[in-house]
């Protein structure tokens, strides 16, 4: 039993450096300020155009429970709960205050997308986004790249204290986290294909055919309505498809192998948005976030030899 326990605290906390969590920090907060926050238009239309939710997600319904719908979900304070918001992902990007800020960031960007679903429209595109960004919270995402980090060397400095370890043992389950949950997500929708179609029918090309053609003319992609006239090409893309979501899980245990399997979904949801318009674009950031600071050894590795040269006999060194 013991052995189970070490190799599960081996896989999920190794000693290893925050650097990478801390630029993972950067990376999802700055994607989120610049690309993917709440339209308040559409906020404000839902809460205009509904006297009432429809089905009310988890943080709306506890919400409503204890304040009147009419006196909390008001334009007023969106607007409040909206800039509270953009100052805690501000605060959450240049690392100040760093673990109340990306939970204050986190918690309300899990509050307006789960009011715009709280009225029978439901996808899920930005549920794996926003529970990384929240567990960016609960983990060391502020000691590196950060005011915390100068503050904190600074007062250390003063004090005469000595410096802190250069690496610790929570600084790598938030992005393992993630790729665990990519794998459970993708592995599900692949199974879901073979279990709707009861076997591997989903694979013989039409369905995607079918589906590609429709969602194409009714969005206005040419490539799609191209591609939906192309029957070997489907069958090949629906092959791709199915193994493709079924077997991303092998990136878990083949960690060399995991920068393979996010650039292939990074591709498969750029193909996906321009041939049907299915706008999976957390799922592309949460992909490239961790093909950077999951596996930074596929491009740090040729950097350092990069920089070894430039500079002479002088190696470079890995930031910690």
């Amino acid at each position: 039993m013991k052995r189970w326990i070490d190799r599960w605290d081996a896989y999920w906390f190794p000693q290893a450096s925050p650097f990478y969590l801390s630029l993972s920090r950067i990376m999802v907060v700055g994607i989120q300020l610049l690309f993917f926050l709440p339209s308040m238009d559409k906020q404000f239309s839902l809460l205009d155009k509904n006297p009432d939710f429809i089905d009310p997600q988890v943080i709306i319904s506890a919400i409503a429970a204890i304040f009147p719908r009419e006196h909390f979900f008001t334009h007023a304070n969106f607007m409040v709960l909206y800039w509270v918001t953009v100052v805690a992902g501000i605060t959450a990007l240049i690392g100040l205050f760093t673990r109340t800020s990306v939970f204050v960031f986190a918690l309300g960007t899990m509050f307006f997308v789960a009011h715009e679903y709280s009225y029978g429209d439901r996808h899920h595109t930005e549920a794996l986004w926003a529970i990384f960004i929240m567990c960016l919270a609960f983990s060391p995402s502020g000691a590196r790249l950060s005011i915390d980090e100068f503050l904190r060397r600074r007062r250390q400095r003063k004090a005469g204290q000595p410096p802190e370890p250069e690496t610790v043992d929570s600084a790598m389950w938030p992005l393992k986290f993630a790729h665990v949950l990519l794998s459970m997500t993708y592995f599900s929708t692949g199974a879901s294909k073979l279990i709707a179609a009861r076997g591997l029918t989903w694979m013989n090309g039409y369905t995607l055919q079918w589906y590609t053609f429709g969602d194409a003319m009714r969005r206005g992609y040419p490539l799609g309505i191209w591609l939906g006239q192309q029957h070997n090409l489907a069958i090949v893309l629906s092959i791709f498809t199915v193994c493709f979501e079924l077997f991303f899980f092998v990136s878990l245990f083949m960690p060399r192998a995991a920068p393979l399997f996010f650039l292939s979904a990074i591709f498969f949801h750029v193909g996906l948005y321009y041939a049907a318009g299915h706008d999976f674009f957390q799922h592309i950031a949460l992909n490239f976030t961790l093909l950077v600071c999951l596996t930074p050894w596929w491009w740090w590795d040729p950097l350092t030899k990069y920089l070894a040269r430039s500079r002479g006999p002088e190696p470079a060194h890995q930031p910690l």
